[in-house]
């Protein structure tokens, strides 16, 4: 995993630093970045630390059978879009003003909510909706059709529009099979008439396949990178839909390439983030990862960092994630594991529960407290 803490060290030496007004953190950033992984190389699930492999593939199949509900994502304990459905709660409601982000009322209402997501069938059905994120666009594309005023059974009918829906992935997989040199291999998430409708804008949401002989490349861009949450799940999600349809295609997976636009790394609320807001500690944060030679000189300067930084406020701990980023980079790479798939036919294959089609083998990553808070 390399060129992924390629990306890591870039963002730390070349960043900078600016306030997001979504999610109402502070964050370091590049505005572009792009990393390759050979499929032949091994698997790409990151070793510096323990990415447990159910939750990206998880969502993935999730995504791929066009859902946009957190029910069925939280009954297989999966929780990071949970937030997300809170906040679309909030503002479908009228609450946003009530529960302003990051204060103790929006976290004790969050929990509140979570239990009832988990707990109330009925309340999830409705309050549980992301509106039509991912997967439901790769499945239910609205297409308006246009219908042309024409005589009915008994009077005439007059022009109208209807909706129909287009299901990309299905087209994919015949593309890829039917016409494999075509450059229309193409799922897209970004559907601008309904990206108000939908708890967050997609962030992966372009991904193309290429076929050359034998052989299937995927290239996803993505538009918004939490770089050390957020990516590593992105780059084992689409490894393995990348292996998904090649299999599905009788096609061998090759590369996937991951463009990454506006990369960051999250540096949490005030007043820890009152650090960065002094040009001098950048200057010398930045200063002290150019001069770094060995691995446990990102140690030192965690140790520096936390002995300088502000105290996280209490409620809101772990949402800055540098000292977890610092912490990963002092980690010596491991041997990447290896997948396998069950011999089961693609479209049924995503109605299953992940470990009856997909098989890690191999996989040893450092173990450490690594779990940082997600900034929804």
């Amino acid at each position: 995993m390399k060129r992924y803490i390629e990306a890591v060290r870039r963002i730390l030496k070349e960043g900078e630093v600016s306030f997001d007004p979504r999610t109402k953190t502070y964050t370091i950033g590049i505005s572009g970045h792009q990393s390759e992984y050979d499929m032949r190389e091994g698997f790409p699930l990151l070793t510096t630390k323990n990415v447990p492999p159910r939750l990206p593939f998880g969502e993935l199949f999730w995504k791929l059978r066009g859902e946009r509900n957190v029910k069925s994502l939280v009954d297989n304990n999966i929780h990071f879009w949970t937030a997300n459905a809170f906040d679309r709660y909030l503002k479908t409601n009228n609450l946003t003003l009530s529960f302003p982000k990051h204060s103790e009322q929006w976290n004790k209402a969050f929990e509140e909510y979570s239990k009832k997501i988990a707990e109330d069938s009925e309340f999830a059905k409705v309050m549980g909706d992301l509106g039509p994120v991912y997967g439901h666009q790769w499945r239910h594309w609205k297409k308006p059709v246009l219908i042309s005023a024409h005589a009915g059974n008994r009077e005439w009918e007059p022009e109208s529009l209807e909706i129909r829906w287009v299901d990309q992935l299905e087209k994919l997989v015949n593309g890829i099979i039917k016409n494999p040199n075509s450059r229309y291999h193409v799922l897209s998430a970004w559907n601008p008439g309904e990206l108000d409708e939908m708890a967050i804008g997609p962030c992966p949401f372009w991904h193309q396949f290429t076929v050359k002989g034998d052989q299937l490349d995927l290239h996803m861009v993505q538009r918004s990178c939490d770089t050390y949450l957020g990516v590593p799940f992105n780059i084992a999600q689409d490894s393995l839909l990348l292996h998904m349809i090649a299999k599905e295609t009788e096609l061998k997976p090759r590369n996937y390439i991951h463009t990454m636009i506006n990369a960051h790394i999250y540096l949490g609320i005030e007043p820890r983030a009152n650090f960065w807001k002094d040009q001098d500690n950048v200057t010398q944060f930045k200063s002290r990862i150019n001069e770094t030679e060995k691995r446990s000189d990102y140690l030192d300067i965690k140790n520096w960092y936390l002995n300088i930084a502000p105290e996280e406020e209490r409620g809101n701990e772990r949402k800055d994630h540098i000292p977890f980023v610092l912490e990963q980079m002092s980690k010596e790479f491991r041997s990447l594991p290896s997948i396998t798939l069950e011999d089961i036919p693609f479209f049924e294959a995503i109605k299953l529960p992940v470990d009856q089609v997909v098989k890690v083998i191999g996989y040893n990553p450092h173990k450490w407290d690594a779990k940082a808070v997600m900034s929804a």
